[in-house]
């Protein structure tokens, strides 16, 4: 790979909100033992990062929300484990890292008091997003279809082949080819009739709607009457579904002036994105 091809690859990340890896913080990763239990590693973003990790203490919070105090230093071992037992939990439950030594550190300047910041911390302590190089989230921006999915693979972890079964056009030689690819064998993108993805449009509220409702599996089973959802699209049944389960809410600010159509922002994303992890 050439030293110009390198800077694509840089600059593309930068561009798009996400980098390779952050420069400090700690991540958690769950995973199922069985049904009634989860085992969760406490691991530095950075993995050159000398000092090591202890678990101090953690409670459930309402049957959903897991918090882990955290300490760091010198003499302790650079990962954490805690095998939980989900007998008093309802899963799936999220996680919330708290540093005990800064309880009030935030990874990003701009996500204080804004509607989506629970969210965000939630995606940042699950590794899922780590932000701007310039210390921001940018949760005003607009998010495009290929960072979205970006996103979605994260935190699905999903893996497999990238190989463009599809024929898709447009995404050869783009940064997030391969990811999308993956989505795409995953059955959570199709592109568009003319055989293109195009990865760099901004998303809609309602295409991120269409491919959560795809993605996960919800169980709640709600069926709710929202006079501002536009009817016989497409799209209707999905978005739907994203209020009857709880992934949209009338008094998220999304719902003032709803429109399924218009191009949905990177903190209400993260916010969808988020509940979604943790909806029954």
């Amino acid at each position: 790979m050439n030293i110009i091809k390198v800077w694509v690859y840089i600059i593309c990340f930068i561009l798009m909100g996400t980098q390779i890896v952050s420069a400090s913080g700690i991540m958690y990763n769950m995973e199922n033992i069985d049904d009634s239990k989860v085992s969760i590693e406490l691991k530095w973003r950075d993995e050159q990062t000398n000092k090591g990790i202890s678990i101090t203490h953690f409670y459930l919070v309402n049957g959903k929300t897991l918090h882990i105090g955290y300490e760091t230093g010198e003499k302790f071992s650079n990962k954490a484990y805690l095998e939980y037992n989900l007998v008093n939990a309802i899963p799936p439950i999220k996680v919330k890292l708290i540093d005990i030594n800064n309880r009030d550190f935030l990874p990003f300047s701009d996500i204080e008091d804004i509607e989506a910041k629970d969210y965000i911390l939630h995606l940042y302590d699950a590794g899922i997003v780590n932000g701007r190089g310039d210390g921001t989230f940018a949760p005003e921006s607009l998010i495009t279809r290929a960072e979205f999915m970006v996103l979605l693979v994260k935190a699905l972890k999903l893996e497999g082949k990238a190989v463009n079964n599809v024929g898709f056009t447009d995404i050869e030689g783009h940064w997030a080819r391969d990811i999308i690819l993956i989505a795409s064998e995953h059955g959570l993108i199709s592109g568009y009739e003319d055989k293109t993805m195009r990865p760099d449009r901004p998303i809609t509220l309602a295409e991120v709607s269409s491919v959560i409702s795809r993605a996960f599996s919800f169980k709640t089973n709600r069926n709710g009457i929202y006079s501002k959802l536009n009817t016989g699209k497409w799209y209707s049944s999905s978005v739907k579904k994203m209020f009857d389960v709880g992934i949209l809410d009338i008094n998220d600010s999304i719902y003032k002036e709803f429109n399924e159509e218009s191009f949905i922002n990177r903190g209400k994303c993260a916010t969808m994105i988020s509940r979604a992890l943790y909806t029954y």
